[in-house]
């Protein structure tokens, strides 16, 4: 009980601080009943935190450690006892800790992070429930969840964002990888549920392409140099176009990030194919966007206000800004300190379809391992602030049903005012 000895320490030393000083969340809600058997009930309860401690990914580990005892600290009368083991970060890690971990009979898995790791750890075959944080729904299974923000809930709030707003011929860019692929058959079943929406264009490259250029080509107008000498008739016609008009789609979804997505964002806009001629949309990864080539730009994000708070807190109890993804634990751990605290930690409460709000908004773990979230729209403003211009539904929604037909782009705009800034960490 090494582990557990130095976490009790530890949090002693932080109650000295005063870190309890802030109000308690108790936004964090259950709702249902405890109908199936219990995830064996033991007083405490223990949770392994499966995190890379040290390696590479040390910092996020961290941060993620830190994010867990706040939210244990947050809620005093949960029974609920965290144990962490180090992971390093890899599949190796995984295995060693899990060993370490089994020896402490823990009743639930809280981690691990990484994709590799995760798959490291599902071949160990745990016996009990496991709460991670990849993004990669692949490794799921019933009892192996994800609090990652996945892939196919982002797309389908994209198109019913773009359905909703009456865009229809929808033109694809990003590279033939996993998650191309993944987005690329999510999206094909989520148009077909908004009427008279195609994918007019689709230009898919090489993980390892370097010039992007053929790439981008393949979806804009042709080029024509003004200064040309014996422009045609029909070349001086397109040059006073607009270029709203010569693009043959109304949206544009590109799902590329990084360096990469800086270099085709400046190329779409050297062919003069900006979120000013059509709108543009990412995967939540635009979070972390500064590229003014991608100013008034869309994404779906989870919800960024109640992240303003947890961030605040987090600052003040430990000194430091925390990553944006840590929030992912403090919601998985309190999760578990409620449903301990309350009796209630049983594989029924945990895919709840009510689902519950966290840090991040609403979401709710499903049978199958994978997760849905309620996700806002947000769009990239001047001075790369972030509002959020489409506010995520109240509820989760009938999957079968159709998207909304077109708003009126009056009706549009007025629905568009309840706009939060996100660029500052600060409580709104």
């Amino acid at each position: 009980m090494i582990k557990a000895k130095i976490f009790t320490v530890f949090a002693l030393m932080l109650l000295v601080w005063g870190c309890r000083s802030s109000e308690p969340d108790r936004n964090l809600w259950v709702t249902g009943s405890a109908s199936d058997k219990a995830v064996q009930p033991v007083q405490p309860v223990r949770a392994a935190m499966l995190l890379p401690l040290t390696g590479k990914a040390a910092a996020t580990g961290t941060a993620f450690q830190q994010a867990g005892m706040m939210a244990l600290f947050e809620r005093p009368n949960s029974p609920l006892e965290l144990l962490f083991f180090d992971t390093a970060g890899t599949a190796a890690g995984v295995r060693k800790a899990w060993a370490e971990a089994v020896e402490q009979a823990p009743d639930i898995v809280i981690g691990p992070i990484f994709a590799e790791e995760v798959k490291a750890l599902r071949a160990e075959e745990p016996e009990v429930p496991v709460i991670s944080f990849t993004s990669d729904d692949s490794l799921m299974a019933p009892d192996m969840y994800t609090m990652g923000v996945l892939i196919p809930d982002q797309v389908v709030r994209i198109v019913q964002y773009a359905c909703t707003a009456g865009q229809r011929r929808l033109a694809v860019l990003g590279p033939e990888n996993k998650v191309g692929e993944m987005t690329m058959n999510v999206l094909a079943e989520t148009i077909e549920r908004c009427p008279g929406m195609t994918l007019s264009k689709v230009s898919l490259y090489k993980p390892g392409t370097v010039n992007f250029d053929p790439a981008v080509r393949k979806i804009v107008p042709t080029p024509i140099d003004a200064r040309k000498k014996d422009l045609t008739e029909e070349e001086k016609e397109l040059l006073a176009t607009p270029m709203s008009e010569r693009v043959d789609f109304d949206a544009l979804f590109i799902f590329e990030d990084g360096v990469k997505l800086r270099q085709v964002a400046s190329l779409l806009s050297f062919y003069d194919v900006t979120p000013e001629v059509v709108p543009f949309y990412g995967l939540a990864n635009w979070q972390e966007v500064r590229d003014t080539n991608l100013r008034g730009a869309y994404y779906p994000g989870v919800d960024g206000r109640r992240a303003h708070q947890f961030s605040v807190r987090y600052n003040r109890t430990f000194g430091s800004a925390p990553p944006r993804i840590s929030s992912l634990a403090y919601d998985a751990v309190s999760l578990v300190a409620v449903l301990a605290e309350r009796r209630a930690l049983t594989t029924a409460n945990l895919t709840n379809p009510a689902g519950y709000n966290g840090v991040d908004g609403r979401f709710r773990l499903k049978a199958d391992g994978t997760n849905e979230r309620l996700l806002d729209m947000y769009q990239i403003g001047s001075k790369q602030r972030r509002v959020i211009v489409g506010p995520a539904p109240d509820d989760f929604p009938d999957p079968t049903a159709l998207f909304a037909d077109p708003i009126p782009a009056d009706v549009l705009e007025e629905t568009g005012v309840a706009a939060v800034d996100t660029s500052r960490d600060r409580i709104p």
